[in-house]
């Protein structure tokens, strides 16, 4: 080995942690750990669910494509016949579920961050309750998806407000 070579061998680059830190000093801000509560493995399984949920309801709506004859790229049929209506609620009710996911999942792996079981709890029940709606909805009577609307609208509402003032004795230390 070259005394080059040797010379460059012992120097000690500094970690990318210790890289970050100092970044982050530098602009004023604090990197802290983010500790993992061990329960945060129910909010896992439960934001699995949800996705899980979501491809149940694409599934069933490629089957209504099928079964109605309604091709891609078309987003809903046209008309009013029964048929029409069917498919076209069935395709809602995965619409409308994927507008809530985001801000679902978020809010529920920032909540688990505190309060695991909550998160997770109100996710299944969320969950749970989209598949009710799911069920009621692709009947083709819109009424019948309110029992689903009522649990999931419910979970989701718990969902954002605890995380809310979760976030907010965070953030102020109380």
């Amino acid at each position: 080995m070259s005394a080059a070579l040797s010379s460059r061998a012992c120097v000690q680059r500094p970690s990318l942690a210790a890289v970050s830190r100092r970044a982050a000093r530098s602009r004023g801000l604090r990197v802290n750990a983010l500790a993992v509560p061990d329960e945060y493995g129910y909010v896992m399984t439960s934001v699995a669910l949800a996705g899980m949920l979501t491809q149940w309801q694409a599934i069933r709506v490629a089957a209504a494509r099928r079964k109605y004859g309604v091709s891609y790229p078309t987003m809903y049929a046209e008309g009013d016949s029964e048929e029409a209506v069917i498919f076209n609620c069935t395709q809602r009710a995965h619409q409308n579920t994927l507008e809530y996911l985001p801000a679902t999942l978020g809010t529920q792996m920032m909540l688990g961050l505190v309060y695991p079981k909550v998160a997770a709890g109100l996710g299944l029940v969320w969950a749970a309750s989209r598949v009710v709606y799911t069920l009621g909805y692709s009947t083709g009577d819109p009424s019948k998806r309110l029992p689903g609307t009522a649990g999931s609208g419910l979970a989701y509402v718990a969902l954002l407000l605890s995380t809310v003032v979760v976030g907010l004795r965070t953030a102020l230390h109380f």
